[in-house]
C-alpha cells in the first residue's frame, strides 16, 4: 500500500484518532437512543415528535456516521497520525 503524503494526513485524519474514536461512541449511544425512542413510539401507538420509522431511519443514518469515524479512527491509528 502506498504511503499517504503528509498535507493528505491532516485532510483526511484531522483532529486525530481519539477525537474519531470518542465521536463514534457517542454516536452509537445516539442511534441507540433513536431506536428505542422509535420502539416505544410505536409500541405505545403515539408520535414522539417524528414518527417511529422516521426515527428507525435516523438510527440507521447516526450508525452509518459514528461507523464511519471508527474506521477514521482505526486508520488514523494505523497510520500513526499525531495532531
Amino acid at each position: 500500500m502506498a504511503e499517504i503524503q503528509k498535507e493528505m494526513k491532516k485532510l483526511l485524519f484531522g483532529r486525530g484518532a481519539k477525537w474519531h474514536a470518542s465521536a463514534s461512541i457517542v454516536l452509537m449511544y445516539l442511534s441507540m437512543v433513536c431506536v428505542i425512542v422509535g420502539i416505544i413510539g410505536d409500541a405505545a401507538d403515539r408520535i414522539p415528535g417524528l414518527t417511529p420509522t422516521n426515527w428507525f431511519i435516523l438510527a440507521g443514518v447516526i450508525w452509518l456516521m459514528g461507523m464511519s469515524a471508527w474506521f477514521t479512527a482505526y486508520f488514523t491509528a494505523k497510520e500513526g497520525y499525531e495532531k
